[in-house]
């Protein structure tokens, strides 16, 4: 979907809803003056949507895979990469390599998109030069590039889900009561969702460190921290279709 597409179709969307178009285009901007994120009604309507689309996942529903990338790709579309960038080119490289990120808030924001904070790995400290190559990545690139990949993770779970609704293995139930079908099936693996998760990591790690350096990155910190998250959520239906794949074909 053409990212400027779906600003303006979101956009529209937040109007008819009593939003001003006027007052919506301005918040895709970052600005030092702005409300603090959780009170924009943007990433608002971005997290309650978000939200949705996961829990209609941990239903089974291809649907919400298909609406979680969506959200994601309208989501891409508010962030100001060229005001991250810029701003990341003049911070303090070592005292942003040095900041760390606060587990509290990830685990807070996880909640408010319904995951259960019991879910989220540990705070773990990340290499710095790891952290240096992601802050290296992140001023040539921004943001925008890692959301739009999770987002075809997502279109890609959704495929899977549909595999499983044919196969009437929506429930894990039914799948219990097959007999294994004697049929070779190349389950696949999830080792791309997984390098996926670790990618979104690292960035909400730099992202984080910066935000705690320049309070105007707070809403990169925020983006983030969520599409960790998803990256996350999708990472974990992703183990759960492989376990009834095998389960199906007796693998």
């Amino acid at each position: 979907m053409n990212g400027n597409v779906s600003r303006r179709i979101f956009v529209g969307s937040l109007a008819g809803a009593g939003v001003g178009a006027v007052g919506a285009t301005a918040l895709l901007d970052f600005s030092v003056s702005a409300q603090p994120v959780s009170t924009d009604p943007l990433t608002r309507e971005i997290r309650r949507q978000l939200k949705e689309a996961l829990g209609k996942m941990r239903d089974g529903q291809a649907a919400g895979a298909r609406q979680a990338a969506t959200v994601l790709r309208i989501y891409a579309s508010t962030v100001n990469d060229g005001q991250l960038q810029a701003l990341l080119r003049k911070a303090n490289r070592a005292a942003v390599l040095s900041a760390e990120r606060s587990h509290s808030e990830i685990v807070r924001i996880a909640g408010d998109l319904g995951i259960n904070p019991a879910t989220i790995p540990p705070h773990r400290l990340i290499d710095r030069g790891v952290k240096e190559l992601e802050l290296q990545r992140m001023i040539d690139n921004g943001l925008g590039p890692i959301f739009h990949e999770v987002a075809n993770q997502f279109d890609a779970t959704a495929a899977k889900l549909e595999t499983l609704k044919r196969r009437g293995q929506s429930q894990v139930l039914s799948i219990a009561l097959r007999q294994p079908i004697p049929t070779e099936e190349q389950c696949g693996h999830c080792n791309q969702e997984a390098n996926i998760v670790e990618n979104c990591e690292k960035a909400m790690a730099v992202a984080c460190a910066a935000a705690a350096i320049l309070p105007v990155l707070a809403p990169a910190c925020e983006g983030a921290a969520i599409l960790y998250l998803a990256a996350l959520s999708n990472y974990a239906l992703c183990m759960l279709y492989l376990q009834l794949c095998k389960a199906y074909y007796g693998n």
